[in-house]
C-alpha cells in the first residue's frame, strides 16, 4: 500500500508516540459506576453470547452490532445530573456510531479499539463531569472535540500498516491522558501536534497530486485539440471537450431556461474538491478568473469568448 505520510512526518509521529504516557491506560471506573460498565459488557444470551464482551469481541462487531452495544451508554447518561458532561459524552457516542459504518475494515477495527478503551472514562465523566473546576471542564470538552477531529481526518485516508500503528498509538496516548484527567497534556502535547502533522502532510500531498493532475490536463488538451501548446478556445472547443477525460465541459439548463457551461476536472485522491480552483488564463493578457470547484469538481465556465490556458490552484 502506498504510504500517506512522507518520511519526515513519520519521524515526527515516532517522536510523538515516544512521549511519556504512551503506555498509560484509561482511568478505572469507581465502584459506584461498575454496574453501569457491567451492563455495557454484559453477555447477550439471545445472541448466543455466554461471556462478557471483551475487546476482541467488540472489534468483531458489525456497524449494526456496534450501535446496539453502544446504545445503552446513551440510556445510562440521562440519569446523571451533569448536563454538560452528559451532552459531551452523548455527542461522542453518536459521533462514533455514525463514523464506524463509513470506514474501511482496518480503520474501523482500530477506531473501535480506541472507543472500547475509552468506555470506562465516558461513564465516569457522564456521572462525575470532567472536573470540579470550570477551566478543566472546558479543556475536557475540547479534548473530546480534538479526538473527533483527529478521527475524521484519519478516516478520510488509507494508511499503510506502519503509519496506522503510529497514528493509533498517538490516539491511544490522547485517550489515556483524557482517562486520567490530564486534559492539558491531551490538548497541547498530543492533539495539537498530531493535527499539525496531519494537516501539513495533507497539504504537501494535495499539492503533489494537483501538480500531477495539471500535467495530465496539459497533455490532454494538446492531444485532444491538436494545438502546439495546451490551450482552450471558448466557446469553440467546448463540443470537443464534452468527452470524459482529465478535463471536460458539459452544459445544463438553469431554472431560468438559460443553458450554462460547466468545467469539470478529474481530481483523484483529493478528498475536498472545493479546495481546488481552476484558473483559465487569457492568452492575450487580462485578469485570470478563478472558478471555485464544487463538491463534484465542477465549476461554471462563465467566461468571455477567447483563448485560455489552464492552471489549478489549491485554496482551502
Amino acid at each position: 500500500m502506498e504510504e500517506f505520510f512522507d518520511p519526515s512526518f513519520l519521524s515526527e509521529l515516532e517522536s510523538l508516540v515516544a512521549l511519556p504516557g504512551a503506555e498509560a491506560h484509561a482511568a478505572f471506573v469507581p465502584t459506584s459506576l461498575s454496574e453501569r460498565l457491567a451492563s455495557f459488557l454484559a453477555p447477550r444470551p439471545e445472541r448466543g453470547e455466554g461471556a462478557p464482551l471483551d475487546e476482541a469481541g467488540f472489534l468483531d462487531l458489525t456497524p449494526q452490532g456496534v450501535a446496539e452495544r453502544t446504545n445503552p451508554l446513551l440510556e445510562v447518561c440521562p440519569h446523571s445530573d451533569r448536563a454538560g458532561a452528559v451532552q459531551a459524552v452523548e455527542n461522542l457516542v453518536v459521533f462514533f456510531q455514525a463514523l464506524v459504518p463509513t470506514l474501511p475494515e482496518d480503520a474501523a477495527r482500530a477506531i473501535k479499539g480506541v472507543f472500547f478503551h475509552l468506555v470506562p472514562t465516558l461513564i465516569h465523566i457522564a456521572y462525575n463531569d470532567f472536573s470540579e473546576r470550570e477551566d478543566a471542564r472546558r479543556e475536557g470538552r475540547q479534548a473530546f472535540q480534538h479526538l473527533e477531529t483527529i478521527l475524521i481526518e484519519i478516516s478520510s485516508v488509507r494508511l499503510a500498516p506502519s503509519e496506522s500503528q503510529l497514528v493509533f498509538r498517538s490516539i491511544d496516548q490522547l485517550t489515556a491522558f483524557i482517562g486520567v484527567g490530564d486534559y492539558t497534556l491531551a490538548n497541547e502535547v498530543i492533539s495539537t501536534r498530531l493535527l499539525s502533522i496531519i494537516s501539513r502532510n495533507k497539504l504537501t500531498r494535495a499539492l503533489y497530486r494537483l501538480m500531477e493532475v495539471e500535467v495530465s490536463i496539459q497533455r490532454y488538451l494538446k492531444e485532444k485539440l491538436g494545438y502546439s501548446t495546451p490551450q482552450v478556445r471558448i466557446p469553440e472547443d467546448f463540443a470537443v471537450l464534452a468527452d470524459f477525460g482529465p478535463i471536460r465541459v458539459f452544459s445544463e439548463e438553469g431554472l431560468d431556461g438559460v443553458p450554462r457551461h460547466f468545467l469539470q476536472v478529474q481530481l483523484p485522491d483529493l478528498p475536498i474538491l472545493r479546495d481546488i480552483v481552476p484558473r483559465p488564463g487569457p492568452n492575450r493578457g487580462g485578469l485570470a478568473p478563478d472558478l471555485r470547484s464544487d463538491s463534484l469538481g465542477s465549476a461554471e465556465a462563465d467566461l468571455p469568448a477567447g483563448t485560455y490556458g489552464m492552471g489549478l490552484l489549491y485554496e482551502p
